[in-house]
């Protein structure tokens, strides 16, 4: 059974379709990659998962339960967490009271929502940054904290969207290893990327979204080669250089 299936789900606002019948399924430990250009859908149809916005049409379910139109609390509290691809730290508080925050979703003890905190805190690398405010760190430290808070609501699921972006490439490479360290700890990701070589090499699947449209479902090297997803987005010359560069690996 699939941890997370999305069936037929449309989303309009008004006489604009910014989802058309969009499914697929993410089976519990997967990477899974959900790309396409600006404006194809991808962060509506985050937000219509996690509950932020009610589907215009389709069904989503999560464990084999079906979550549409259950508020994100609710689907938050079952397990499927999300970060936001504009970074919302409660700024005025301390780095170590933000992620406590996520800790207490559950409704914790004190001693055990610290606990959960600190360790979420020093696996994001934000350990020495603990005790500073939330915003006073700069982008790439933003991006890590809002994902240590996802982390301390201990999810089953966690969406990242666009977590990667405006990184630099160290920072891009600390990510990427963050992340193949969460997929072992036993958690489930789907992830929203426009790094397109950052998120090929990590992912089982991807999901390819175009006008708010699934054009293409399949794992990267096949999703790489598709002439539906050169055309609306990658380009050939894009793909060549991913396939020269999974060539290097692949004869290193």
């Amino acid at each position: 059974m699939a941890l997370l299936e999305v069936r037929d789900v449309t989303k309009k606002f008004g006489e604009l379709v910014a989802n058309d019948r969009v499914s697929f399924t993410v089976d519990a430990g997967e990477i899974v990659g959900l790309i396409g250009p600006n404006g194809a859908g991808k962060t509506t149809l985050f937000n219509c998962v996690s509950g932020l916005y009610p589907v215009t049409a389709g069904r989503i379910f999560f464990g084999g339960a079906e979550v549409t139109g259950l508020p994100s609390y609710r689907i938050a509290r079952m397990g499927a967490v999300r970060t936001f691809q504009v970074v919302r730290p409660l700024k005025d508080m301390t780095v170590f009271d933000n992620v406590l925050v996520g800790a207490f979703l559950h409704g914790a003890g004190g001693a055990q929502a610290r606990e959960a905190a600190e360790s979420c805190i020093e696996l994001c690398g934000l350990a020495e940054y603990a005790d500073k405010s939330a915003g006073d760190l700069p982008i790439g430290g933003k991006k890590r904290l809002e994902l240590a808070r996802a982390l301390a609501t201990r999810p089953k699921l966690l969406m990242l969207d666009e977590v990667m972006a405006g990184l630099t490439s160290t920072e891009v490479k600390a990510a990427l290893e963050l992340i193949r360290h969460i997929r072992e700890k036993g958690i489930t990701l789907l992830i929203v990327e426009h790094v397109m070589e950052a998120i090929m090499p990590i992912a089982d699947r991807v999901v390819v979204l175009d006008g708010g449209i699934n054009i293409a479902e399949g794992p990267p090297d096949r999703i790489i080669d598709d002439e539906r997803v050169i055309s609306a987005y990658l380009g050939a010359k894009f793909s060549r250089r991913l396939q020269a560069k999974r060539e290097e690996r692949t004869n290193a």
